[in-house]
């Protein structure tokens, strides 16, 4: 079996990259969560990181927290250097990721595979991305935390996709000609509740945030595990 460690952000393709990855044999005991200086971090997600040490408690990980700058470029070299310390460490051969077509974070995660003598795993990589979002969608339990895309509103933040609002999304993606999973930073996602998990997230306060400009944040202030079933 090989043994993994996945960067993760706590959103939807992270999230279903780790699953997934597992299904196929991986042993993932390890989760590196990037901690970006810079909001505007063009590697790394920002909004509601935070809470991500609730899924590495309800999925049964060990958290490795890194923190960098932020900076284009700059903020790759920096992931590598803590890595390089992390493979002095803990044993690993290959590093999981929830990339899906941005050639811009796989070209750069395979350099840091490749300086550190490891294989670069994206399981999503490729995917249709309609058929993904749906796969995710039926897999996962999600909320929509940002949106930073023409044709998506304040309605959309911390709604969670399911069947009844989804085709209605997808509609919407097409006709702006936004990415169905968001990779672009077009909106981004937070997990509450997957197969993973032995417990739920339960989001007990947030604050919605809504520039004029046309885009938003649904910002996590107060969340907590729970046994599963108890809330919806």
């Amino acid at each position: 079996m090989s043994k993994a460690i996945a960067l993760y952000t706590g959103g939807k393709d992270s999230h279903y990259a780790i699953l997934k990855a597992e299904e196929e044999g991986y042993e993932i005991p390890i989760i590196v969560i990037v901690y970006p200086k810079n909001p505007e971090s063009w590697m790394f997600h920002t909004v509601n990181i935070k809470w991500t040490h609730l899924h590495v408690e309800a999925m049964n990980k060990k958290p490795v927290i890194i923190h960098t700058s932020g900076i284009k470029e700059k903020e790759v070299e920096e992931l590598l250097v803590e890595l390089i310390k992390l493979k002095e460490k803990e044993e690993f051969n290959t590093i999981v990721t929830g990339a899906v077509a941005s050639k811009y974070q796989k070209k750069r995660v395979d350099y840091i595979a490749n300086k550190l003598g490891i294989k670069h795993y994206a399981p999503l990589w490729g995917s249709n991305p309609e058929e993904l979002l749906l796969k995710e969608a039926e897999t996962l339990d999600f909320i929509i935390t940002a949106v930073q895309a023409y044709g998506l509103t304040e309605k959309w933040l911390g709604v969670k996709l399911t069947k009844d609002n989804i085709e209605e999304f997808l509609r919407i993606c097409r006709k702006y000609q936004i990415s169905p999973v968001g990779e672009g930073g077009e909106f981004e996602t937070f997990v509450v509740d997957s197969p993973l998990m032995s417990k739920r997230i339960r989001i007990r306060k947030a604050q919605k945030i809504w520039y004029p400009q046309g885009y938003g944040y649904y910002i996590i202030e107060d969340a907590v595990l729970e046994p599963k079933g108890q809330h919806p």
